[in-house]
């Protein structure tokens, strides 16, 4: 898996997050980790929406957090392989069955191990962020998720029922790696 990387949206890609959003209708696939993509027909609005989540001043709505939406892609190319949503703390919502991050892998592209980098790299950013621990979530039948977050370092904590459908909860302790001294000579 090299050279993936994790970029932010951004008008250079407007086709290619097209694309990508249209081949979820197209397999009729379920969404996630996008920031709701499936309700912009226009994505530069989507993009401006995703601009407006990274703010505590500027979330669109009161029932969301801030926090930075990203895409994975190969370094140099522009198809878009998944998507990841890293949100910067947990609401009541969130920290019952939502979690610090969503994810979702184009329809065309699972299987190939691209959930496990994507995640990966977010938890690079979620440490970066300072945090020392993450919550994810997932349906208790979606197996793919399970093992990505399991080989993340997902820790099974308990199977909650929300709206009747079964939701398992994992935690991700970050390791902070110390940050080198300032150099002080004058």
């Amino acid at each position: 898996m090299k050279n993936l990387i994790l970029i932010k949206p951004s008008k250079e890609y407007l086709k290619e997050i097209r694309d990508y959003r249209n081949e979820f209708f197209d397999f009729n696939s379920s969404f996630a980790g996008d920031s709701g993509l499936r309700k912009f027909e226009d994505i530069n609005e989507w993009i401006e929406h995703c601009r407006l989540m990274e703010n505590k001043e500027t979330v669109p709505n009161s029932n969301l957090v801030e926090g930075e939406q990203f895409m994975l892609v190969h370094e140099g190319e522009n198809r878009i392989l998944g998507m990841i949503n890293f949100r910067h703390y947990l609401n009541d919502h969130l920290a019952e069955i939502g979690g610090h991050i969503g994810y979702c892998v184009r329809p065309s592209e699972r299987g190939k191990g691209y959930a496990k980098t994507m995640l990966s790299l977010c938890l690079n950013q979620c440490r970066e962020f300072g945090l020392e621990k993450i919550l994810l979530t997932c349906d208790e039948n979606n197996v793919a998720s399970k093992r990505t977050i399991l080989a993340c370092g997902g820790v099974f904590e308990i199977t909650a029922i929300h709206d009747e459908k079964a939701v398992e909860r994992y935690w991700i302790a970050l390791l902070h790696t110390p940050k080198p001294p300032r150099n002080t000579q004058n």
